[in-house]
């Protein structure tokens, strides 16, 4: 008896081991531990079906309560393409059933065949499968020891069942293997196909949802770049409307003081800007919230991690940078802001005067939509739109010198204020449209996987009824 060798069938044998037997290869495998989790009942598994993957005749053992955990597994081992050639069963250390055969020999093996049509129906096998019921070591004659001769078993080898499963064997080793050695062949290939297919299924079932969630994350995009157009839109023309009336103030009054000009200007582009910033606050706060839910759906995390592995090393693009004005506004940005600066140190707080106190927390008012509490953003917005007075005022004046004769029209003069101011005012909302652009982009970041997720889709559906078409 090889030292390896046990009778036990408990988990004790954890390696595949093989004897040579009457002109074949016995090979003892580990029990399948399905459902178990612990490194040595996986491996035990994995073991066992590798071995029965490429044998030509597999002979599954059960104990005298059949197949109970491992039921579902062996239904699926009977259905991947053995035969009654191929696959036999065995119920071991039968004489532990219940009845003692030295007993009662006659219920012994009415039990036997009992539990034969028990196992043959559980497994829905035909009548063609053998089924041996054995008591290999009866009484435990020979237990744990190694050296023992075949003669201790001679008083239950009329009935324990070995020697009929001994001559079946024998009968493979005296037989032509060429008809069994094709039938593992094509159940080697079957296998191996099914196999792929279930790991394509697997792969399948973990690409759905993450399209699913790339495809929401694409509407949402889509959906908040039309919100944001509108929005977009709407101030455009609005600007239109807004500057017409002040401008046509601007030349009708004659002033060609800056500081005048700046004056009757500010407060329309004050709160033509504040109105449709509200706006752009209100869809960013859309987005954030969108973004948010997103990220707490269950496929996300896998997406993300999706998207970290396909990322490309490429640097970001560089930000967007601000229009270049003339030479000079570095020296006026500098004077404006530290006016603005000044004024907010003040008791009034705000340029129209209308503005809360620093230490207020009120909400800003409708007519006055900024308080000097964002001076970095008046100075950003309206530094340009001073230089631009300056300039037309400056051209004014020359024009008035040179050719005092040849007045421009106050539709002309207008129009070009009107224009100037518009240009420089949209320059400003530009970067507000374009950062919100780039939140929204930040936040759909994933929706560029739709398109390949669903590619995948489809080649794996593809391979999946491909690979079905051969089973």
């Amino acid at each position: 008896m090889p030292d390896w060798l046990t009778i036990s069938a408990r988990h004790e044998t954890f390696d595949v081991n093989g004897v040579e037997l009457a002109g074949v290869v016995l090979r003892d495998t580990p029990g399948l531990a399905i459902g178990a989790k612990d490194a040595r009942g996986v491996m035990n598994t994995q073991r066992a079906t590798e071995a029965i993957g490429l044998t030509d005749i597999a002979i599954i053992t059960v104990t005298t309560q059949l197949a109970t955990g491992e039921h579902q597994a062996l239904r699926e081992i009977v259905g991947s393409g053995w035969t009654s050639d191929s696959l036999w069963f065995s119920i071991s250390r039968f004489d532990e059933a219940g009845i003692d055969p030295d007993d009662d020999l006659e219920g012994y093996r009415q039990l036997a065949a009992r539990k034969a049509v028990e196992l043959s129906e559980s497994l829905e096998l035909s009548a063609e499968y053998p089924i041996f019921v054995v008591a290999q070591d009866f009484a435990q004659m020979a237990g744990s020891a190694r050296d023992v001769d075949a003669e201790v078993w001679d008083d239950s080898r009329q009935w324990d069942g070995m020697d009929a499963l001994s001559a079946a064997i024998k009968t493979v080793g005296a037989s032509d293997f060429v008809a069994l050695r094709a039938s593992t062949e094509r159940r080697y290939w079957r296998q191996t196909v099914a196999r792929i297919v279930a790991e394509l299924r697997t792969q399948l079932d973990a690409c759905a949802p993450l399209a699913a969630q790339a495809d929401a994350t694409a509407g949402r995009r889509r959906q908040s770049l039309v919100a944001l157009e509108s929005v977009d839109s709407a101030a455009r023309d609005d600007l239109r409307g807004a500057l017409g009336e002040a401008t046509r103030r601007v030349v009708e009054s004659g002033v060609l003081d800056q500081s005048e000009v700046v004056a009757i200007l500010r407060p329309t582009l004050v709160d033509w800007f504040g109105k449709h910033q509200r706006e752009l606050d209100r869809l960013r706060q859309d987005v954030g919230k969108s973004a948010e839910r997103q990220r707490n759906q269950p496929s996300w995390g896998k997406l993300e991690g999706l998207a970290a592995k396909i990322a490309d090393s490429n640097e970001p693009a560089a930000a967007v940078q601000l229009t270049a004005f003339a030479p000079h506004v570095s020296m006026v940005g500098a004077l404006l802001i530290k006016r603005l600066r000044d004024f907010e140190r003040g008791p009034k707080g705000a340029f129209s005067g209308k503005g809360v106190n620093r230490g207020s927390t009120s909400r800003r008012s409708e007519s006055n939509a900024w308080s000097l509490s964002d001076g970095a953003d008046i100075a950003a917005f309206l530094l340009p739109i001073v230089v631009q007075i300056a300039a037309w005022v400056d051209e004014v004046r020359m024009n008035r010198a040179v050719a005092s004769q040849e007045q421009k029209s106050r539709d002309e003069r207008r129009g070009k204020l009107a224009a100037a101011v518009s240009a420089i005012a949209l320059d400003s909302w530009s970067e507000a449209i374009s950062e919100v652009r780039n939140e929204i982009d930040d936040a759909g970041v994933h929706a560029e996987l739709s398109e390949g997720l669903h590619d995948s889709i489809a080649k794996l559906q593809t391979a999946i009824s491909e690979g079905e078409g051969l089973l």
